[in-house]
């Protein structure tokens, strides 16, 4: 599976408790989407990434990550994800940890497989240097920090009909109790995915080109956005380079643009490295054109060997 895709948060001081996948799967990193995708392939893949957002602002967001996900038998794999999320005065960190089985279903290149993953995440919040002495701040200007800790689970779908793919996802599954943060801080916080695309084979010229869509809605607050994606990837002889381009859209906001994004990335043997620049669209930045986002990723895939299955292919 190919994707390329790229998002610019919506960040606020409400409580996600979301493992931060805006923008590592970008980087041919799947499993990051969704637990059903781990165990595909012939490597164990592990996987570093960082997105450093709006260069220019001081505090701005700025997000970590380390993955593994490989097979640990012919139809199941198991993975983890390390993350740490920081913006100004609140930060998340956690744990991840999935199981997926996949299944061959009636004739060839005909899949379905599920995912399960437990989360464990840490939320904290400077409240002292966020409120800012303003009487008015939901949050208690007495306390000088907030802690919150929150465990929960994520169940994925990945269906594949030869070179199409459909994956469907719940994030967050348990609701959460309110807490001192603030009596409108939302319980919800499911958050619900669809991607879907297709991969286009040109073997004359060892070219795939694939247009995929990622859709995500938040249930606490509504938002929902939209990525339309295109990434064309180039093959030699076992290892391959890629280009791709990324918009992503408010779909609550009568489809407003919200940020545009190139992205480069190159395997060379066992060794994968991706770049990506992103470029805001919201007109409250529209008067720094310097603003912008980098994406980093690194990565080694190791302990190859094919599948007796063709549902891990």
């Amino acid at each position: 599976m190919f994707i390329v895709c790229i998002v610019i948060p919506h960040k606020n001081y409400s409580q996600e408790f979301l493992a931060p996948i805006q923008n590592q799967y970008i980087a041919d990193n799947p499993y990051l989407i969704s637990s059903a995708y781990s165990g595909i392939g012939d490597c164990w893949q592990i996987r570093a990434s960082g997105f450093e957002q709006w260069v220019n602002i001081p505090d701005a967001p700025s997000t970590q990550s380390l993955s593994i996900d490989g097979r640990i038998s012919d139809r199941s794999g198991v993975g983890a994800i390390l993350f740490n999320d920081k913006n100004g005065f609140t930060s998340q960190k956690g744990l991840q940890v999935s199981f997926a089985h996949h299944l061959t279903l009636s004739g060839e290149e005909h899949y379905l497989s599920f995912g399960l993953s437990y989360r464990f995440t840490q939320f904290f919040i400077n409240s002292s240097g966020f409120s800012n002495g303003n009487p008015d701040n939901p949050i208690n200007p007495s306390l000088e920090s907030i802690e919150v800790n929150n465990s929960n689970f994520d169940i994925g779908m990945l269906y594949r009909l030869g070179r199409f793919f459909l994956s469907a996802n719940a994030v967050n599954l348990i609701q959460k109790e309110i807490d001192e943060f603030s009596a409108a801080e939302p319980s919800k916080l499911q958050n619900y995915q669809v991607y879907a695309g297709y991969t286009f084979d040109n073997r004359q010229y060892d070219l795939e080109i694939e247009p995929s869509v990622l859709y995500q809605g938040f249930a606490g607050d509504g938002r929902s956005t939209a990525d339309f994606n295109l990434k064309v990837r180039k093959m030699n002889r076992g290892d391959y380079y890629w280009i791709g381009a990324s918009m992503r859209s408010l779909i609550d906001q009568d489809m407003k643009p919200l940020s545009v994004s190139p992205m480069i990335g190159i395997k060379k043997s066992n060794f994968y490295v991706a770049y990506g620049y992103l470029v805001n669209l919201n007109e409250s930045f529209e008067a720094s054109s310097a603003l912008g986002s980098h994406l980093i990723t690194l990565g080694i895939d190791f302990g190859c060997r094919r599948s007796k299955c063709g549902c891990t292919y």
